[in-house]
């Protein structure tokens, strides 16, 4: 297994592989993610942009030329009205479900964390859904800790 950043030349076979199948999953969790008609050309454009920027990066668990996982992950400075130093959000992890068990979402977090620190960032924050049980399992165990919690409400 390979892991390694997200190459622009593989950008349209990722979203087919594995960011519908993680789009999709949280569609399925709650409907406030439901997806926008003709998502992946905009998927694919969103991709590219994100490639493009020095403040993000894009993850992959390789096997063998197929990817089987990723994790996003991006910078954003604190303001300065916090003592705290900037922080990065990892936005997104996905593990194919037949590869699920082995170790690759934790893989894939040492990877955005160690991108994080290299630009030093002092937090990682992240999201996950709720109900996602297995996900917070991952994560509580990785030390992140609910810290705030995010409510909405339809207009």
């Amino acid at each position: 297994m390979e892991f390694r950043r997200l190459r622009e030349d593989e950008i349209a076979t990722f979203v087919d592989d594995v960011w519908l199948p993680f789009a999709r999953e949280m569609a399925d969790l709650d409907e406030y993610n439901e997806l926008a008609e003709d998502v992946h050309r905009d998927a694919v454009a969103y991709r590219r942009t994100q490639l493009l920027d020095d403040d993000a990066a894009t993850f992959v668990a390789d096997a063998e030329g197929e990817i089987v996982g990723y994790a996003h992950v991006a910078y954003a400075e604190t303001p300065v009205v916090f003592a705290r130093g900037p922080e990065a959000t990892i936005n997104e992890v996905y593990v194919d479900q037949d590869r699920r068990g082995e170790g690759l979402a934790s893989e894939l977090l040492d990877r955005a964390e160690t991108w994080a620190d290299e630009r030093d960032c002092e937090y990682v924050t992240l999201s996950v859904n709720a109900d996602n049980e297995t996900a917070r399992k991952v994560y509580e165990s990785r030390g992140y800790e609910v810290r705030r919690l995010k409510m909405d409400t339809q207009l």
